[in-house]
């Protein structure tokens, strides 16, 4: 085959995503000079031109409903749910509660006055007093953050190679 891109462009291909593989390998062998690498890529170009396409799966129609869906709506229905739902705010305004009072404990002053602790205790109350809701939404990141820093630990350890015990010296 002298040209393969112009063989490619004379196939009648319906599939876009498969006529354009077509058409890169060609481009690649075309740019090969005649030798053993261009004749394997022809052949594997022509290989997968006469291959039978793959069926690409069927997507589901937009009134169908995923199971994800569906388990969703189950678990909605139930009493369960509801209850956790309606109590959810009281957990969160307890949580608030202790984790300011956390906050809040007496630091000691001869910490003086830019201390982190100091500044942050200081910025929290200010927050508390400002806006609830965010203070909320932050300590809930805050700890979403503090329950994932061991997990990191873990991962940096695993990825560190061993070391190698030192040589002695003579």
């Amino acid at each position: 085959m002298d040209d393969p891109v112009a063989w490619v462009q004379a196939r009648a291909e319906a599939d876009p995503v498969r006529r354009r593989v077509l058409e890169a390998l060609a481009r690649r062998a075309s740019a090969l000079a005649p030798g053993a690498l261009r004749e394997r890529l022809v052949a594997r170009l022509v290989q997968r031109a006469e291959a039978e396409p793959v069926a690409l799966p069927t997507r589901r129609t937009a009134n169908a409903a995923s199971p994800l869906t569906e388990l969703v709506a189950q678990l909605q229905a139930g009493p369960e749910l509801r209850n956790v739902q309606a109590h959810r705010r009281t957990w969160s305004a307890l949580r608030l509660t202790r984790r300011m009072a956390e906050v809040s404990a007496p630091v000691p002053e001869h910490l003086g006055p830019l201390n982190s602790q100091v500044l942050v205790s200081r910025a929290l109350q200010q927050l508390q007093a400002l806006s609830p809701d965010y203070l909320q939404r932050l300590l809930t990141q805050i700890d979403a953050l503090a329950a994932l820093a061991p997990l990191q630990v873990a991962a940096e350890s695993d990825a560190r190679p061993a070391r190698k015990p030192a040589a002695r010296r003579r």
